[in-house]
């Protein structure tokens, strides 16, 4: 199956470039059509796409337009509505209860910026968009979040894989850091401050929406 979706994707990419990566990210994030593995599309299509730098950002602006318009679909489906119209939002959307619980306790106990950062994560990356609709959060604050959630993940993807291809993502790393002591010095400041909260908290303690009072109302407006 997988293979014959690559296969798909390769002639689609191949064939409509930037737009192909636009449907796909749509189809994706709007749950319109949940059977697109991104895991394996996406990078796949930047394998096809991405040839330098350039392509690489247009790679990341395609990916993210495609990603917010599939977020306001979800959006507007669960937005305001009746217990009825959920329903069936759910069924046209095919999306699970279960899947709807766990969106709306990470957004519940985060903030609508869990709509930013979420959309980094593969358990969240589409869901995100329902507690958004249902809490009536701002409807340019969501699509700013959306587009830039995917376009730094989509972004960093097509770069793994084009570095990947070209040379050691290793050596690329070692020689960017090298040539800019302040951003190494930056991020290893970085890592020693959460490091030492790790030390202090429970390390994983973050990933468990249920923790620190599930129940409570933290929805920043």
């Amino acid at each position: 199956m997988f293979e014959g979706l690559l296969d798909v994707t390769y002639g689609l990419v191949r064939q409509y470039g930037y737009i192909a990566v636009f449907v796909f990210l749509f189809l994706e994030t709007s749950m319109l059509f949940p059977f697109l593995p991104s895991e394996l599309v996406v990078p796949f299509a930047a394998g096809v796409v991405v040839t330098g730098v350039t392509s690489m950002l247009g790679f990341g602006v395609a990916a993210g337009a495609g990603a917010v318009v599939g977020g306001y679909v979800a959006y507007y489906a669960f937005g305001g509505g009746t217990s009825r119209l959920l329903d069936r939002a759910k069924r046209l959307l095919h999306v699970e209860d279960a899947e709807t619980e766990r969106a709306t306790k990470w957004f519940e106990k985060y903030g609508e910026h869990s709509v930013l950062w979420g959309r980094l994560l593969p358990f969240l990356r589409s869901v995100i968009s329902i507690p958004a609709g249902m809490a009536g959060m701002d409807r340019l604050k969501f699509g700013v979040y959306t587009g830039v959630g995917a376009f730094v993940f989509n972004t960093a993807v097509a770069a793994v894989v084009f570095y990947g291809k070209q040379q050691s993502v290793y050596h690329v790393a070692v020689a960017y850091l090298t040539d800019h002591p302040v951003v190494a010095g930056v991020g290893a400041l970085a890592l020693l401050t959460l490091w030492y909260a790790a030390e202090r908290t429970d390390p994983w303690s973050w990933l468990d929406p249920r923790a620190d009072g599930a129940g409570e109302e933290r929805v920043s407006k």
